[in-house]
């Protein structure tokens, strides 16, 4: 699966290993900032090695089902491309709202939003294909902190993929629930975030990592 590489340099330290006949390109989890965000794959699925990138920017890790990254035979799941993009931990760090993730997208139309609890989430109708050459152009996007660490998640499919309607919303969910279970909770008063972004405005930082960090943007 071909994905768009973001500048950056590459560390793997922490990161977990798949099976060896995959182990050059695959990952079943890696730990960002001294541990502070653990990302696993959802089941079937793989981080891609080859693509991951770490540096002062932040963490991008691209994801892909097992069967297209190594060519095996495995979980059966739905083809498509999963991101996964941090940021820096910052003690005051905002959680975007929906309107911040679509805003900060302003070429793609947005379907739906939704402001869940810890997790806000946008299924746009057009941009997909940017990130997914022949892809759908519906994708969605969700933005979540995790021990004031910033994160943006996208999930996008082929063309009529169900991962471009509701599974794609379910498996985005999965992944945010399955981010926070690994990852660990620290101190609250190291890492307090307050729940409103729109309150406080959306920053350059939240901007670039909706709307710069994902591979669609360029």
């Amino acid at each position: 699966m071909s994905v768009l590489a973001v500048a950056g340099c590459v560390d793997l330290s922490g990161a977990t290993r798949g099976a060896p006949d995959s182990a050059d390109q695959t990952l079943d989890q890696i730990s960002l900032y001294n541990d502070e965000v653990v990302v696993t794959a959802p089941r079937g699925y793989c981080l891609d090695a080859t693509q991951i990138k770490r540096g002062t920017f932040g963490a991008f890790i691209p994801i892909g089902s097992c069967e297209s990254l190594t060519g095996q035979a495995g979980i059966p799941v739905e083809p498509g491309l999963i991101t996964v993009s941090v940021l820096p931990r910052q003690s005051d760090r905002a959680m975007p709202s929906a309107s911040d993730i679509a805003a900060s997208m302003p070429g793609d139309e947005p379907l739906q939003t939704i402001d869940g609890d810890g997790l806000s989430i946008v299924h746009f109708a057009s941009g997909g294909a940017r990130a997914l050459p022949g892809g759908d152009s519906r994708y969605w996007r969700g933005g979540m902190v995790i021990n004031g660490h910033l994160m943006g998640l996208a999930v996008y499919g082929p063309q009529d993929s169900p991962l471009a309607d509701q599974q794609g919303l379910r498996l985005l969910m999965d992944l945010a629930e399955e981010l926070r279970r690994r990852s660990p909770q620290l101190d609250a008063e190291v890492t307090s975030a307050t729940r409103n972004g729109s309150e406080r405005g959306i920053g350059t930082g939240v901007k670039r990592l909706l709307g710069g960090l994902f591979p669609n943007s360029g």
